[in-house]
């Protein structure tokens, strides 16, 4: 036995069943105005309910979660609610929608369609996530949830949380880079002696996303054997 609709108001599946097979989408995820291309490539079902696809797209991407984010597509902004179901705060001009309620596939239809995600509202860091190639998952692989979202590639490391945005990190890169700058000592301690703006630890970021999907499913099952 699996886990009963009865628990989807407590823990959301990672993938809602729709009727029809999912899709595997190929995903590029670039952070918009960066001061050198950030960017990541992945591949999620067309299934993945699109609250879980902001948690799997913070952490491909190597942001900490410890600021709101958002997706905005058309008119709208797609939110997670916050602890205790209360909802964000709105937004002028973008009416707000539950992103429990729908998937990816919602939102994107055709190659090259793409949205807007938005990590900490204050340092707004935007990123923009095109659909570049849609695919039929495999026979063997297209039941239940054994198709999980995978990152596949990466270039350059995300930056430091709470720097001020891409402004910001502009800044501190030009003092981290230039020993003659005088704030290059106190930037490199903030920073991390070891930061290196130029490496991605795929490793590292590909572990995150596959521990978040693990957690969700034993978390699922943990509830339903309660």
């Amino acid at each position: 036995m699996r886990p009963t609709p009865a628990i989807d108001k407590y823990i959301a599946p990672l993938f809602r069943t729709t009727g029809e097979k999912p899709l595997l989408f190929t995903l590029e995820l670039e952070l918009l105005g960066a001061p050198l291309p950030i960017k990541r490539t992945l591949k999620i079902p067309s299934n993945m309910n699109l609250g879980y696809v902001q948690e799997v797209l913070m952490l491909a991407m190597g942001w900490e979660g410890y600021h709101l984010k958002e997706i905005r597509h058309g008119n709208y902004t797609y939110f997670v609610r916050l602890a205790g179901g209360q909802d964000p705060a709105p937004i002028e001009g973008f009416p707000q929608r539950d992103s429990f309620k729908y998937t990816l596939g919602d939102l994107l239809k055709e190659e090259w369609d793409s949205f807007i995600f938005i990590y900490d509202l204050g340092d707004d860091w935007k990123h923009r996530v095109t659909l570049t190639d849609m695919a039929p998952c495999k026979e063997e692989d297209a039941k239940e949830d054994a198709v999980a979202a995978y990152l596949i590639s990466g270039e350059n490391a995300c930056p430091p949380e709470d720097v001020g945005g891409v402004d910001g990190y502009a800044d501190a890169l030009r003092s981290f880079n230039d020993p003659e700058d005088d704030e290059h000592e106190s930037i490199r301690q903030w920073m991390g002696g070891d930061f290196d703006p130029h490496f991605f630890d795929l490793r590292g970021a590909r572990r995150r996303v596959d521990d978040f999907q693990r957690t969700i499913g034993e978390a699922r099952w943990g509830f339903y054997r309660q």
